[in-house]
């Protein structure tokens, strides 16, 4: 605005004896300045950023369930390797017992 819009603005809204400190003025929509708008090489450094994070976001689910079907595998051998220590001795004495029933069988034989 102009000062001599201005002046002409105040006096249509003044009464008489009003002194200056006690006006306030509005400010029009033109007189805000306005936000500089993103540039596009922001807005593109957004989407690429957001992307990424989608993408690494996926391979760490990903990653989560193969460590989760790893651990359970693991577990499974564990199970498997503690039953075939149990049973293993065992068969050892079985065969230790059959080796020796085999022998007196021979010798018997004989």
């Amino acid at each position: 605005m102009t000062k001599q819009a201005l002046q002409k603005e105040l006096l249509e809204k003044v009464k008489p004896g009003t002194k200056p400190s006690h006006l306030k003025r509005s400010k029009s929509e033109s007189d805000i300045p306005k936000a500089p708008p993103l540039p596009l090489s922001g807005i593109e450094e957004l989407k690429k950023i957001t992307d990424l994070n989608a993408l690494l976001t996926d391979q760490l689910k990903a990653k989560q369930q193969e460590v989760e079907s790893l651990r359970k595998d693991l577990e499974k051998q564990r199970v498997h390797s503690e039953l075939s220590q149990t049973t293993h001795p065992l068969s050892n004495e079985l065969s230790e017992l059959d080796h020796s029933l085999i022998s007196r069988h021979k010798s018997l034989k004989d």
